[in-house]
């Protein structure tokens, strides 16, 4: 029997033999009890050598839709009691709009124009050392269950993961509502990879482990009967399927709990970019580095129960994520990582003073704005956050930046870049800087895009196209016309 257990793919593919629908229906959003502890002994989990790492990965989630970051509507009960009882970053930067580039980072902990992960064919390197593989050395087993084909093993990112891959799509629970933005939506739900991370979790359960699971349905408006809360508008299907996602957490935290690893295991939820309501004129992601767009959510929860729940209130990067866990865990750091551990910030906060300089000067997020378009030449934005300001800039309109004042103008609709040309001034150089940085050598890979990648890609939205811009759509890739890549 050990044998069959230790087979990679025995988890994913249980998940299509498991009655879904009863699971789905036996959904229990209360977070199971962890002892409590004082706030000091955060710094403490270094000199353990049992904690587990669950990776939870909620694609398109931006922050403000989450009641645990103050939403009015209670989208995220699960979540929300995470972060009461665990440490919340208030102020999260994904580094970029869409999930490649923004996950190559996240994992990398360095810039997207470090990386070089910025077109539909470009992968990561072997070279570039991974968390999955630290923690694999480290003595941890390792897996990735995902439902997402741009974080696919053959764009780079299964490095250091002893299994890798999509959990088997079952029938989809009766009850269930799609909202997806395209016409052929991925099959199965979000629940295929609950139950295959469960399964993986039982597994290995006396065992040390790393584990990351990459849901999928709030970027495809997926959700179910019970979570449908919200009414039936488009940004009321995101809530409900965030609601939904919630659920789902909450039953993988619940099995955890039954079998003996939650109260040694450090949860990390985050998500890749945010999603657009028309606020700036669009809907959806991949197309600009507005607030919604990349303004993501953070929470760990820790072994145990905090005494006093920890709001990091600093602007900060998913960048940041891996050099912070590991770090927590005295395990070794990322080689030639950017992103810096934010365990200081988080000491400070839990200890009510003030962090001094621990925090990031500033957060860079990029897109190519023509990531998508087979044979287009590259048009980088760029936008560079500072604690209460913004700068956008588009190689495409040089002459064009915008700068927003995020204290008085969270919204980001009062552009004051011809009224406040000193502040501007130095951002811009920077943003010019990295528009035109190219990675090192060997850092980037280019992967074929084939039919059967195509495919799926087709099932989350995304469409790759031709070079056929009009003018148009050169000088303004992202205006009226062009063709969006989702």
């Amino acid at each position: 029997m050990r044998k069959l257990l230790d087979s990679p793919w025995l988890y994913f593919g249980l998940a299509g033999l498991l009655a879904l629908v009863a699971a789905a229906s036996q959904f229990d959003l209360n977070v199971p009890s962890r002892p409590s502890a004082a706030n000091e002994e955060i710094g403490k989990l270094r000199d353990r050598d049992d904690v587990n790492v669950v990776f939870i990965m909620v694609d398109t989630l931006r922050a403000d839709h989450l009641s645990a970051y103050g939403y009015e509507r209670e989208t995220t009960p699960v979540l929300s009691d995470l972060a009461s009882v665990g440490v919340r970053f208030a102020e999260v930067e994904a580094q970029s709009s869409w999930t490649k580039t923004s996950m190559a980072s996240l994992w990398s902990a360095v810039t997207p124009a470090a990386t070089g992960v910025l077109r539909y064919g470009d992968g990561l390197a072997e070279q570039i050392t991974l968390p999955a593989e630290i923690f694999r050395k480290a003595g941890f087993r390792t897996a990735g269950i995902f439902r997402n084909e741009w974080v696919a093993a053959n764009f780079g990112f299964g490095q250091g993961f002893e299994s890798y891959g999509r959990p088997a799509p079952s029938q989809a629970p009766e009850r269930m509502e799609r909202r997806s933005p395209n016409d052929n939506p991925l099959r199965g739900t979000d629940l295929d990879a609950t139950e295959a991370a469960m399964e993986f979790v039982r597994s290995y359960q006396s065992e040390k482990f790393f584990l990351y699971i990459h849901y999928m349905d709030v970027h495809q408006y997926t959700y179910s009967e019970d979570s449908a809360l919200f009414g039936t508008g488009y940004a009321d299907a995101y809530d409900n399927a965030i609601h939904w996602t919630d659920r789902n957490i909450g039953h993988l935290l619940k099995v955890m709990d039954e079998v003996g690893v939650l109260d040694r295991t450090v949860v990390v939820i985050a998500s890749d970019h945010g999603e657009a309501f028309g606020e700036h004129g669009t809907e959806g992601h991949a197309r600009n580095l507005y607030r919604e767009a990349v303004h993501v959510p953070w929470i760990l929860s820790l072994p145990f129960r905090l005494e006093k729940p920890v709001v990091v209130e600093s602007v900060v990067r998913n960048m940041d994520i891996w050099p912070t866990v590991l770090d927590l865990l005295g395990l070794p750091s990322i080689p030639d990582a950017e992103g810096i551990s934010l365990v200081p910030l988080i000491q400070a906060a839990a200890e009510g003073r003030d962090p001094g300089d621990a925090a990031p000067a500033s957060a860079v997020a990029q897109l190519d704005q023509t990531w998508g378009r087979i044979g287009a030449d590259p048009a980088p934005m760029v936008a560079i956050r500072e604690t209460d300001s913004r700068l956008i800039f588009r190689h495409a309109q040089p002459d064009r930046p915008e700068f927003f004042d995020l204290a008085s103008d969270p919204g980001e609709q009062r552009n004051l870049a011809a009224e406040q040309p000193d502040q501007l001034a130095p951002l811009l150089d920077e943003a010019r800087a990295v528009a035109a940085r190219r990675p090192d050598e060997g850092r980037v890979i280019e992967v074929p895009v084939d039919d059967y990648n195509l495919t799926q890609l087709r099932a989350l939205g995304y469409i790759l196209e031709k070079e056929d811009e009009t003018a148009a759509c050169k000088d303004d890739p992202a205006g009226p016309g062009c063709p969006p890549p989702h």
